[in-house]
């Protein structure tokens, strides 16, 4: 008698947690006819729309279909499940290679490179207040010391990427990197667009070039400039080190498929041109700078816990990372035919 009434005490809790918790679910629209819509294209390409993205998907694979989902289907049609992925959070800091530690958030990445000569941060979150409150404690919790922070390197000049950098500048005398044509993003009234327009940039220091490289000591950054997701997006190609042997990281500076056909079109080439530079260089280790982009979160998890097998997650090997830029580039295709024009 005693065990049957432990239960239904239970079960009577289990229900009132469930009924709190939808309770507190933001209210349905009062009809279906107000729920939120998938983003239309009315002059879409239907015919080259199918063609492109079952080109995509074959591309991808099982081992890819997630990114291809995410690239080709969610993110260009599903802003409501964009929003409730890519959401502000707190996620913990972690070490993912020897010398490269996640010190962002869950809506935007922030990574730092640690060298004997000093730290390099590649992208400063949204806000001074994200730079001082997120990302240095972040450091501080891994061990870094925010004051040996030598450059700043934006990839690009949407705020969420730059917003905390004048924080890193003034704070710890950090020299910031950015393409000329993304610092002007940055200069301009609007700040590079969206909701950034009253954030203070950091001043205009240093003006990075196609195939320059970002050096401290033995270290060395190489910087391309990739236009498509911004006019002077900077993508990037850097040694990591797992347990002491050498990879070679490629962070595409901007993987979106475009606003308009001509950034589609740039983007396509772009990501055409960065296959090619990141099979040269050897690069075998994905990073991106927003973690739903590439599972990040949930990477970098396995590697706090120790359950990834003796495997870095984000080592994807040269075939498989020319593949995933392949996938991206498939996906720009696919954006281009919604907007009502066939991709060559």
């Amino acid at each position: 008698m005693e065990r049957t009434t432990c239960r239904s005490i239970a079960l009577l809790a289990a229900l009132c947690a469930g009924s709190a918790a939808i309770a507190q679910m933001p209210p349905r629209p009062a009809s279906p006819a107000a729920y939120p819509a998938q983003t239309a294209y009315p002059k879409e390409n239907r015919e080259a729309v199918g063609r492109e993205l079952a080109a995509a998907r074959k591309l991808a694979g099982a081992d890819l279909e997630a990114d291809f989902n995410w690239r080709c289907l969610i993110s260009p049609l599903d802003r409501v499940q964009v929003a409730g992925v890519q959401h502000d959070g707190l996620v913990p800091a972690t070490r993912v290679f020897d010398n490269l530690y996640s010190v962002g958030q869950n809506s935007v990445s922030a990574w730092a490179i640690d060298t004997p000569q000093g730290i390099i941060v590649i992208d400063a979150l949204n806000s001074p207040d994200e730079a001082r409150d997120i990302l240095v404690p972040n450091m501080q919790k891994l061990g870094l010391d925010p004051k040996r922070i030598k450059y700043v390197i934006l990839t690009h000049g949407h705020g969420d990427h730059w917003g905390g950098a004048k924080f890193l500048q003034d704070t710890y005398g950090a020299h910031v990197v950015a393409s000329a044509a993304d610092w002007g993003m940055m200069e301009s009234p609007s700040r590079g667009g969206g909701p950034f327009a009253s954030l203070v940039p950091p001043r205009h220091d240093i003006e990075a070039k196609d195939g320059d490289s970002v050096t401290l000591g033995d270290f060395s950054i190489r910087t391309y400039i990739t236009p498509g997701h911004t006019p002077g997006t900077l993508s990037l190609v850097f040694p990591v080190f797992d347990k002491g042997v050498r990879h070679n990281a490629g962070l595409m500076g901007g993987t979106g498929g475009g606003s308009t056909p001509d950034a589609a079109r740039r983007q396509i080439a772009s990501l055409t041109r960065w296959q090619a530079i990141t099979k040269a260089a050897g690069v075998d280790v994905l990073v991106t700078n927003h973690p739903v982009h590439m599972a990040a979160t949930e990477k970098e998890a396995l590697i706090r816990y120790g359950a990834s097998q003796g495997n870095n997650p984000f080592i994807y090997g040269m075939d498989k990372y020319q593949r995933y830029m392949g996938v991206m580039s498939a996906c720009s295709r696919v954006q281009l035919a919604r907007m009502g024009e066939a991709p060559e």
